[in-house]
C-alpha cells in the first residue's frame, strides 16, 4: 500500500454510521451510487438499525472549495464504518486508497478481526485485478448484478432483487455498528502527498 501522510482530525464524535468511498470521477460507479445505492441503502439501514446517517461527497456540494479534502477527511474522522464502492479506477485514486488506508489503521489500532472490521467492501465491477490487500477481504459482490447506472433502472423488474440485496448488506451493516469502538480523538488520519491531484466531484449528479 502506499505511503501517506498523517493529519490531524478535527472530528469531536462519530457524526455518521456509514462513509461511502468511490472513485467520482470515472465510469458509472458515481451515477449508481448516487441514484440507487445510497438512497436505498439509507432507507434500509433505517429499517435495520433505526438510523441511516451515511456520508456521500454529494452532501457537500455547494460548499466545496480549497478545503474539500479537509472536509473529506473529517467526515471519515466522524464515520463509524467504511464502505467502499469497488472497481478497477478505485485502486487508480491516491484519495480512496488513503481513505481505505485510514481506516484500515483503525483497524490495526483497534486489532479488528475479520468477523468486526471496520471496512466493508461493496464490488461494482471487476473483482478480478484488485490489491492483494483488497482480495484478503469478505466482499460484497452481489452487486455486480445490478451495477446499472440509470435513474429508469428503478422501473425495471431487476430492481426489487437489486432491493433486497441493499437490505441484506444493510443487516450486515447494521450488525457491525454494535461492535464499533468508542470514537477516539487520535484515530488516524491519512492523506495522498501534497503534489497528488485533488478529486473533484462531477458537476450533476442527477436527482436521487
Amino acid at each position: 500500500m502506499p505511503v501517506f501522510e498523517q493529519v490531524n482530525g478535527a472530528a469531536v464524535d462519530y457524526e455518521f454510521d456509514v462513509f461511502v468511498s468511490y472513485r467520482r470521477s470515472a465510469g458509472n460507479v458515481g451515477d449508481w451510487v448516487h441514484h440507487h445505492f445510497y438512497p436505498v441503502l439509507k432507507r434500509c439501514l433505517e429499517d435495520e438499525a433505526g438510523t441511516g446517517e451515511i456520508f456521500v461527497d454529494r452532501q457537500m456540494e455547494g460548499n466545496i472549495g480549497d478545503s474539500w479534502p479537509d472536509q473529506l477527511a473529517d467526515s471519515l474522522g466522524k464515520s463509524r464504518l467504511l464502505v467502499p464502492v469497488l472497481s478497477a479506477p478505485y485502486f487508480r485514486s491516491p484519495w480512496c486508497i488513503a481513505e481505505w488506508a485510514t481506516m484500515a489503521a483503525r483497524e490495526e489500532r483497534e486489532r479488528r478481526g475479520r468477523s468486526n472490521a471496520l471496512i466493508l467492501p461493496v464490488v461494482f465491477a471487476d473483482g478480478v485485478n484488485f490489491p492483494e490487500y483488497v482480495q484478503e477481504r469478505e466482499l460484497h459482490e452481489g452487486f455486480k448484478n445490478y451495477n446499472v447506472p440509470y435513474p429508469e433502472y428503478r422501473k425495471s423488474e431487476a430492481y426489487p432483487y437489486f432491493h433486497r440485496e441493499v437490505q441484506g448488506f444493510a443487516r450486515q451493516i447494521a450488525g457491525r455498528l454494535t461492535k464499533v469502538p468508542d470514537w477516539r480523538e487520535d484515530w488516524p488520519a491519512l492523506r495522498p502527498p501534497a503534489d497528488a491531484p485533488v478529486p473533484s466531484p462531477k458537476p450533476d449528479l442527477g436527482a436521487t
